[in-house]
């Protein structure tokens, strides 16, 4: 994955693809997640934004029959789209930081671009949640990256002789609304590009239905060769594949560990600059 968040369109499109039946959970019964939704449509308040991959996929801009795209029209607003993004982050990555002690991407310069530019990925949809969250007090909250990770356990012993995680190119926040007794049982994925706030274990079931069997096959079928391979130069002989049980799950890896004070910081101008991302009083 790239320095600076750049993420890949072809596995956005892939995404899309897969993403036809999944919608913002309206009627939660958990109050957590209700809240998190509502904290999902604010930040979509205050910061409207346009995908680029999403106008790639909808509009079909950059699908190519007979060499010539099927919309010439929605490929050159998809370009257009993709050079604003890429600028996007480009000025907000070289910005000077608004206070010396910060080490991490100055996520003000990025929510100040796609405010102007209103154009953004899952990567600025993340950014606009998680500025929402610190602006009304969430601070137990990360960006996330997702991975797909495989595993094979050996059948006789029960233990983990190969372990590889693959990114999957998608970034979401992870949450705990409870401000007093966070518990890890208790968080919530809030994913605004893809348009939900769940558990992570349903969130978890989403994004298997999301990212489809055939990317999970693709990937099941690099490290089962990765696996033989590693046990080859480790043993000089080939495995017995029947001796082995191969996992696939989803992990979530965390961006940035901001400090508490950043993320304060980022609260505050956040309730400063954008009067949405604060929720109403109930």
């Amino acid at each position: 994955m790239a320095k600076f968040f750049f993420i890949s369109f072809n596995t956005h499109m892939k995404i899309l693809q897969n993403y036809n039946q999944i919608s913002a959970v309206f009627g939660a019964k958990n109050k957590n997640i209700r809240k998190a939704d509502d904290i999902q449509r604010a930040s979509k308040q205050a910061f409207p934004m346009l995908s680029p991959s999403y106008v790639d996929e909808f509009y079909l801009s950059t699908k190519m029959k007979k060499n010539d795209a099927e919309n010439p029209t929605a490929r050159k607003y998809f370009k257009k789209l993709d050079r604003k993004l890429t600028a996007l982050r480009t000025v907000a990555k070289n910005l000077q930081y608004p206070v010396a002690s910060m080490t991490h991407p100055p996520y003000e310069n990025i929510l100040t671009g796609v405010k102007l530019m209103k154009v953004g990925n899952c990567e600025e949809c993340a950014d606009a949640v998680l500025a929402t969250l610190f602006a009304n007090g969430y601070y137990n909250s990360d960006k996330m990256y997702l991975y797909c990770e495989t595993e094979y356990i050996n059948k006789q012993t029960g233990k983990s002789e190969y372990k590889d995680a693959d990114p999957l190119d998608h970034a979401f926040v992870i949450t705990s609304l409870d401000k007093d007794n966070p518990k890890e049982k208790d968080k919530i994925i809030i994913d605004s590009w893809l348009g939900f706030a769940d558990s992570t274990s349903a969130a978890k079931g989403k994004y298997k239905q999301v990212f489809g069997d055939t990317q999970l096959r693709e990937l099941a079928s690099k490290h089962r060769s990765l696996f033989r391979l590693n046990k080859y130069m480790e043993t000089g002989t080939f495995i017995n594949y029947d001796d082995y049980e191969m996992r696939q799950h989803f992990v979530f890896k965390p961006v940035d560990k901001l400090k508490q004070e950043e993320k304060e910081y980022l609260g505050f101008y956040s309730r400063v600059m954008y009067d949405n991302t604060i929720l109403p009083k109930k």
